[in-house]
């Protein structure tokens, strides 16, 4: 008998072991499904309430104001905690860095590819393409073919 490995998975009696074959074959048959739109949208408010959660819109404004010596910061922040925390259309600048990143995966090997474009780069690229006669579109184009 296998030994033991604790509860059931599955609906599979306790103790027994998939082969490395039927688990090649689960993973195969699961790759490429979708999840339904109501089981996405219910993941996406269980993520953002997590990360509302962690990092909180009205911490991040006590830390960037409140080394001011000012007691009306501090009594407003926290008169409107809770209002500010509950906010949708302001990003932290944690979650603005992060939406900045893409994911790039390739089987288990997981890389960022940062594109932090403030406008002072976009400045800066629009001076140099016009110094040097280029056209800014151009590229544009090349990146939406890719």
């Amino acid at each position: 008998m296998p030994k033991k490995t604790g509860g059931g998975r599955r609906g599979r009696p306790i103790g027994f072991k998939l082969s490395e074959e039927s688990k090649r074959a689960i993973s195969m048959s699961k790759m490429g499904q979708r999840h339904k739109p109501e089981t996405r949208d219910k993941i996406s408010r269980a993520l953002i309430g997590y990360f509302k959660r962690m990092n909180p819109l009205s911490d991040e404004i006590s830390c960037s104001y409140g080394r001011f010596e000012d007691a009306c910061i501090d009594e407003w922040i926290e008169a409107t905690r809770e209002e500010l925390n509950m906010l949708e259309d302001v990003m932290t600048d944690k979650s603005m860095r992060n939406s900045r990143r893409i994911e790039i995966t390739c089987g288990q090997n997981i890389e960022y590819f940062s594109h932090n474009l403030t406008p002072e780069l976009i400045l800066i690229f629009k001076e140099h393409c016009q110094n040097n006669g280029l056209d800014p579109s151009e590229f544009y184009d090349t990146l939406e073919d890719t």
